[in-house]
């Protein structure tokens, strides 16, 4: 059951879109692992702020919107071969934008929060989401309270032998599996999160590291420059 629903989440994290920079202090050094397996990670890697994330995320909407718009006024003067690719461009990217909005909703309007703000200088009355801050932590919250309860479940339905009672525990199951889906996908559009590996935020600057290891970096780093020496290549 755990494979069933944990394994189809594994994926892997393109860190090298958002460069290394510099690297941040050592964390405090901890006891060496017995086995070997189990690499210390020892390196902070910044990915990004938060309002790095944030904007990030509108202006990747507004760019699907603009490119939407556009192929579709290339297609009235298109012809039937150019439609059909022209179509096929915009539907990719109509996919796209509606999975970025129902991210962005997970993620910076959590929970239906129905908190306004009206503002008497202007007249206008705003819904409060809270700070870029506030919205990422209440997902993280959310995301692993959902993976504790699914763990709950399973633990239930293993040990349940009465037919009627694990058909309601499937159902409540596979309801919080999905939700927990959608907070894993969402984290991974926005901040580049993935439940497998491990982060650490510092509030100080609104930061989110990620815990990682000097071989790591050195194969990073390389693709970086790999990407960069391709890219001026095409340049030239």
């Amino acid at each position: 059951m755990k494979k069933h629903y944990f394994g189809a989440l594994v994926g892997v994290i393109a860190l090298c879109l958002f460069g290394v920079g510099a690297l941040a202090q050592d964390a405090a050094p901890a006891a060496a692992p017995a086995d070997e397996a189990a690499k210390l990670e020892d390196k902070l890697l910044p990915l990004m702020t938060m309002e790095q994330a944030f904007a990030a995320s509108l202006q990747r909407r507004a760019l699907l919107a603009d490119f939407i718009v556009q192929e579709r006024a290339k297609l009235e003067k298109a012809t039937e071969d150019e439609k059909a690719e022209l179509q096929k461009n915009i539907d990719a990217a109509t996919k796209q934008f509606t999975e970025l909005t129902t991210y962005m909703d997970v993620i910076f309007g959590l929970g239906g929060r129905r908190e306004y703000e009206y503002n008497r200088v202007n007249s206008t009355i705003y819904l409060k989401v809270g700070t870029v801050a506030e919205t990422f932590g209440r997902a993280i919250q959310a995301r692993d309270v959902r993976a504790a309860r699914i763990r709950e479940l399973q633990a239930q339905l293993e040990k349940e032998e009465d037919a009627a009672k694990k058909e309601a525990l499937q159902k409540e199951l596979d309801g919080v599996f999905r939700q927990y889906a959608l907070f894993v996908n969402a984290l991974f559009r926005i901040y580049q999160i993935h439940p497998a590996r491990n982060y650490q935020y510092v509030a100080g600057n609104q930061t989110l590291y990620l815990k990682t290891n000097d071989e790591e970096i050195s194969k990073l780093k390389a693709e970086i420059e790999k990407k960069k020496a391709e890219g001026d290549a095409k340049a030239e």
